[in-house]
């Protein structure tokens, strides 16, 4: 009788150690993955956010642009008749350099639409002028602050019919990493010019 109670508590001694070291390590693997990936990405797709949303993401607090191309605020024409300009901010602090993706698709007034394409082909970034293209590259006219380099895209695409897709993209080296923008917004070299021989 002695034997078996003995053995029950070398069982159970056995197995808390066992479980317990299955649990530190998993805590350790949590941690770990944390520190990497930064943890669940802080999404937001509030129009009435947008203004907040840029100011605090952008250099140097959080990703490496000033998001030159993207505008301040939203014109008033983009959300007029019912329009509701469509946004998505997601942004994954990982390890290193944060993982970004963010999309403004807005619809303007004449006045408006012409007045934002003047401003996208005034911009300066870091004393460079913008990059214009009208190219098999993108679907549309395309104003480009940065253009794969540091595994990042921001640029603007003329849709015609008075709309603008602004987009910005870090550490998004796949089309299927890619959640809100349309594919089709994406140059056609996107996976390609982003490669570890490319992406710099």
């Amino acid at each position: 009788m002695a034997l078996k109670k003995g053995t029950k508590i070398a069982i159970g001694i056995v197995g808390g150690l066992f479980i317990g070291t299955i649990t530190v390590v998993a805590i350790i693997f949590f941690l770990i993955l944390l520190f990497f990936t930064g943890g669940p990405a802080k999404v937001t797709r509030n129009i009435d956010k947008y203004e907040e949303t840029m100011a605090e993401y952008q250099r140097p607090r959080g990703v490496r642009t000033e998001f030159a191309i993207f505008p301040d605020t939203i014109l008033e024409s983009a959300k007029a008749d019912g329009n509701k300009p469509d946004f998505y901010f997601s942004f994954q602090n990982t390890f290193s350099d944060p993982t970004c993706e963010v999309y403004l698709k807005c619809h303007y007034s004449d006045d408006d639409y012409n007045s934002e394409l003047e401003r996208l082909k005034e911009i300066k970034r870091a004393g460079n002028p913008i990059i214009y293209q009208d190219s098999d590259r993108f679907i549309g006219p395309s104003y480009i602050t940065i253009d794969h380099n540091d595994y990042s895209y921001e640029y603007a695409l003329d849709l015609g019919d008075n709309s603008i897709a602004y987009i910005y993209t870090a550490y998004k080296c796949s089309i299927r990493s890619v959640k809100k923008i349309p594919k089709e917004y994406l140059p056609s070299d996107f996976e390609e010019s982003l490669t570890f021989e490319n992406g710099n």
